[in-house]
């Protein structure tokens, strides 16, 4: 049956955007704004979702304040908008619809946000933490934050490898749906293989050999990105490093680092992953000494 309505479309639209690859978080934010929209407009048929609707819901209070009244930052704004300009444009490309509602929809120029990274003093003393620890947890947190800090693969990839993915003769690391549903191989630095071969070999939690994945809580269960979370809290606690750290902050310090070593931009882009060396900017941190320095040689 061809969906002819709001409600009846959404479903569709998830299942093609989880066969092109896309995430389950993904996939359950896409639900959720797309059922905030069906709420808000009521379930109209799809001929009737016109740019004045679409346009009416996305400049209303509901999407652009925040519970108390204050404007919400563009950056979530466009993420509403990205999420509505897809499922319309799947309904016109379906056939579902003649013309697409959002095609006239902008997202606003926002600034990347700026992420804080670690130096390599506060890296090695972060790690050498847990090294050090005689915490019956100590060596997998460290297998998991060294994998984070020398490959610079994503919070979401590290939880989801399983123990095929981790090649240590070939030192290779398989990530198997990366964002944007993609399948890569990432490099193991020879410093990373002996600490992963030694948690595999010995630190893994009972059950943690299943083939789930490679990074487990005590009972043998993958570990979830809270508790990730949590142990690096922890870590950069007993560490004494600046607590505005987050987890990303290790594929940060990792692209950082690659570029103050190289220079090479499209070295760091490919090391991460990047589609667009663009994204691969904000790595490149430019200090106010350096940039005088700069100026001074001119002259």
């Amino acid at each position: 049956m061809t969906p002819s309505c709001l409600s009846q479309s959404i479903e569709p639209f998830l299942r093609q955007m989880a066969a092109d690859g896309r995430t389950a978080s993904s996939i359950r934010s896409y639900r959720r704004e797309l059922l905030l929209l069906a709420q808000a407009v009521g379930d109209v048929s799809l001929k009737s979702l016109t740019p004045d609707r679409v346009n009416s819901y996305l400049t209303s209070s509901r999407i652009q304040l925040k519970v108390d009244g204050t404007p919400k930052q563009a950056s979530t704004v466009n993420r509403v908008k990205s999420v509505i300009r897809a499922f319309a444009r799947w309904c016109q490309q379906a056939g579902l619809t003649e013309h697409n509602p959002a095609a006239h929809v902008r997202l606003a120029v926002t600034a990347a946000p700026i992420t804080p990274y670690m130096t390599r003093v506060e890296l090695n003393r972060f790690l050498g933490m847990m090294r050090r620890s005689r915490h019956p947890l100590a060596l997998r947190d460290y297998a998991l934050f060294a994998t984070l800090a020398y490959t610079g693969i994503r919070l979401s990839d590290v939880i989801r490898l399983k123990p095929s993915d981790v090649d240590l003769l070939q030192g290779q690391l398989l990530l198997r749906q990366t964002k944007g549903g993609r399948r890569e191989a990432r490099h193991m630095p020879a410093r990373l293989r002996p600490v992963l071969s030694l948690y595999i070999r010995r630190g893994q939690p009972k059950g943690g050999s299943n083939g789930e994945a490679v990074f487990v809580t005590r009972h043998g269960r993958p570990l979830s990105p809270r508790e990730v979370q949590y142990r690096f809290a922890l870590w950069l606690r007993r560490a004494q490093i600046r607590e505005s750290l987050s987890v990303h902050s290790l594929r940060h310090t990792f692209g950082t680092l690659l570029y103050q070593a190289t220079k090479d931009l499209l070295l760091v882009s490919r090391a991460l992953g990047h589609r667009d060396v663009k994204s691969t900017l904000r790595y490149a941190h430019l200090g106010d000494q350096v940039l005088a320095k700069a100026v001074n040689r001119m002259w």
